[in-house]
């Protein structure tokens, strides 16, 4: 008999599951789809041979073509090369959405070197954390942001050796001189513009997805060509009902969502490796920005999170354009407040198409389905070839019945690899073939997955479970809010108590008295937050969520 029985009981759910979740998807979506044996190098270069004069980056009136950027993500990659840039080195990019960051991620991929994306508004003791723990040794940074990456060089702790800077047209930053700082534009105008010969395999690294853990210190994912790949084949596949409504081709992604995480990188560029389609890059989406970028390029498809989902509701240009995602809204991150995911679908006549992804599943796990059955609330079921079960949060080890609440799991071929140089907690997370998500949720008896919350966020009120999501909701419901997040924070007799950050509409006007007594009506009595602040936005976390952390930090304040 097995010492771990229990795996057995996980394979006889999952066989009764499979035919549900097969039942919710589109009509020509495989369960198991066929995979391409060619890794993302080879793809590009094969759009760029067929369709060299298609727009492939546009932002504002720059328009760069495939034939374009291969040309300069060539000359870039041998650039690399030539300043000793090898196969396997963590190279990390520093910048908004903007072109050169796209041409980079290409570079990278030509020469084999693993991405570490940063995000250029962390501080210095940030970034020196991420660039010590990936080993990045050359650090490609948008001239705005060059101060930092030259500071952390200069400390000789770091594995820092070598920064390149690119400029933006009509924005030229002050960039320092001096050894080993180099210009974008000059190494590419000096390099060859033929194609790296560096072999390339389905099984090395394309990326170093960092991710806050348990501990608090970010853990890079490793994200490898078959995880990019296969993922962007069934990403193909979900959006075009296998290419029976469009061709993934034909898809133009707004990408707001920043690149260097992992819904914007794959849901904006790593789709369209397998697509051959375009992205419109917005590198600092404000509604205009948005507005602009929709009116001008005309994009099909909104990879999004509910900030802007809300941002752009709330703006009056918004409701005089002409706006529709033809291909669809793909919302994650965060839940999307039920009141919201109405109002958009009216406003902006188009399918909103809620799902759940981690950096450590290269983006998908589930999805609701593009044009089929889905449920308001739900993110879905499982992604094709991808198994999703609910366990209890103690063990592990027992299966929950549906509609009852315990920790997500799943598995499936764009599992990561492991956590870099962290074996502890990469054996922490993989268990058995599983990864433990650390999410809570149930599953509806057709299959579908609801989320409830993180468990870490999870609030014990008098011995009671409180789930701050179902706060939130409640406050979403009411026409003055505009935003809404809860914590815990420590009660003297309960242990931990509710309170509800809100960030009200213009003009609108509400009092904490005045929300603690709809919370009444809507919850039960241990769930009705004791406490109301009122702030003028919310912390956001990189992925558009709202910054619980942060808010704790402020609680603490207090």
């Amino acid at each position: 008999m097995s010492d771990k029985p229990w795996l057995e009981e996980f394979e006889k759910e999952v066989a009764r599951l499979r035919p549900l979740w097969k039942a919710a998807y589109d009509d020509k979506v495989e369960m198991f789809p066929k995979y391409t044996d060619k890794p993302p190098k080879w793809w590009f270069n094969k759009w760029a041979a067929e369709q060299p004069d298609k727009p492939y980056v546009m932002q504002g009136d720059t328009v760069l073509t495939y034939g374009m950027v291969n040309d300069i993500s060539r000359r870039l990659g041998n650039a690399l090369i030539s300043l000793g840039v090898k196969k396997g080195d963590r190279v990390a990019i520093m910048s908004p959405n903007l072109p050169q960051y796209v041409i980079a991620i290409q570079a990278l991929i030509k020469i084999g070197a693993i991405e570490v994306p940063s995000n250029p508004l962390y501080t210095i003791p940030e970034l020196t954390l991420l660039f010590n723990d990936s080993g990045a040794e050359t650090v490609i940074v948008a001239s705005m942001f060059a101060d930092k990456a030259i500071q952390i060089m200069k400390d000789p702790t770091t594995p820092v050796r070598q920064v390149i800077v690119f400029q933006l047209p009509g924005v030229p930053a002050q960039v320092e001189k001096g050894p080993n700082i180099y210009d974008f534009n000059e190494i590419i105008m000096a390099a060859s513009n033929a194609e790296p010969e560096v072999e390339i395999t389905m099984d090395d690294i394309v990326r170093l997805q960092y991710t806050g853990g348990t501990t608090g210190i970010p853990k890079g994912c490793m994200l490898t060509n078959n995880n990019v790949m296969t993922m962007a084949v069934r990403i193909d596949q979900w959006i075009t009902n296998n290419g029976s409504w469009a061709k993934g081709s034909d898809t133009r992604a707004l990408a707001c969502i920043p690149i260097n995480h992992v819904f914007g990188f794959m849901a904006n560029v790593g789709f369209n490796f397998y697509s051959g389609g375009s992205l419109v890059t917005v590198p600092a989406p404000t509604p205009d920005t948005l507005m602009d970028a929709i009116e001008k390029h005309k994009p099909t498809s909104f990879p999004t999170v509910p900030a802007l989902v809300i941002t752009l509701l709330n703006h009056p240009r918004f409701k005089a354009a002409e706006v529709s995602f033809a291909t669809g809204v793909f919302c994650g991150g965060s839940a999307l407040p039920v009141e919201v995911f109405h109002a958009f679908e009216r406003e902006a006549n188009c399918r909103i198409v809620e799902g759940f992804g981690m950096s450590e599943s290269c983006q998908q796990v589930t999805a609701n389905p593009t044009r089929g059955k889905r449920k308001i609330g739900s993110v879905g079921v499982p992604y094709p070839d991808t198994d999703v079960l609910v366990v209890d949060a103690e063990t592990g080890t027992k299966l929950m019945p549906p509609g009852q609440p315990g920790e997500v799991i799943w598995r499936g071929p764009q599992m990561m690899r492991g956590y870099w140089n962290n074996p502890e907690e990469t054996a922490n997370t993989i268990r058995d073939g599983w990864l433990y998500t650390g999410d809570i949720g149930y599953m509806d008896e057709d299959g579908f997955l609801f989320l409830v919350d993180r468990k870490k966020d999870m609030i014990i009120c008098s011995g009671f479970n409180v789930y701050p999501r179902e706060i939130d909701e409640v406050c979403y419901a009411m026409p003055e809010v505009l935003d809404a997040c809860t914590i815990g924070v420590p009660h003297p007799k309960r242990g931990e108590t509710p309170r509800v950050y809100i960030v009200l509409k213009e003009g609108a006007q509400l009092t904490a008295e005045e929300v603690i007594a709809r919370c009444r009506e809507k919850l039960a009595p241990y769930k009705v937050p004791t406490e109301v602040e009122f702030l003028q936005d919310l912390p956001r976390t990189l992925a558009g969520k709202a910054d619980r952390k942060a808010l704790r930090e402020m609680a603490k304040q207090k």
